[in-house]
């Protein structure tokens, strides 16, 4: 079974909670972003090193500091989020870009190993934050990968 961390879930969680605050002009900070997602503060702020990283995230200083997007939620995708933590999304070894297999050249199965991989990362770089902020609760399930 092909299970994604905890870490790409959670991200997703707080860039939601990140863009729906971007709506109202304030920065979230790490207690309120870890209260409503029923995360550790710790565990968020290891999430959040990542997001700062990458530059989905920038960080606020001083009283009224925190956390804000760091893109719009129409230039991030569900693809950014999940290969910033787990990696390149293959589903075999053979399909990425070390192709460690010695069997490559005769291979039959390999195409279609190729074609799935190539479809989940084309599904998940088409959905965007703003799709699923945009998406009624209701049809949540038409973005289930």
């Amino acid at each position: 079974m092909l299970n994604l961390s905890t870490k790409s879930r959670y991200g997703l969680r707080i860039l939601l909670q990140l863009a729906q605050c971007r709506g109202s002009g304030r920065s979230c900070k790490v207690r309120e972003l870890a209260e409503q997602q029923s995360i550790s503060d710790a565990y968020v702020e290891q999430i959040m090193i990542a997001l700062k990283g990458s530059g989905l995230v920038l960080s606020a200083r001083g009283r009224n500091g925190g956390y804000l997007l760091g893109r719009v939620p129409a230039d991030i995708t569900v693809l950014d989020v999940i290969e910033l933590f787990e990696g390149r999304i293959d589903l075999v070894g053979c399909t990425g870009p070390e192709q460690r297999c010695a069997r490559i050249a005769g291979c039959l199965s390999r195409t279609v190993w190729q074609r799935l991989s190539e479809a989940f990362r084309r599904e998940a770089a088409a959905i965007t934050l703003a799709d699923i902020l945009n998406s009624p609760p209701a049809c949540a399930s038409e973005y289930s990968i």
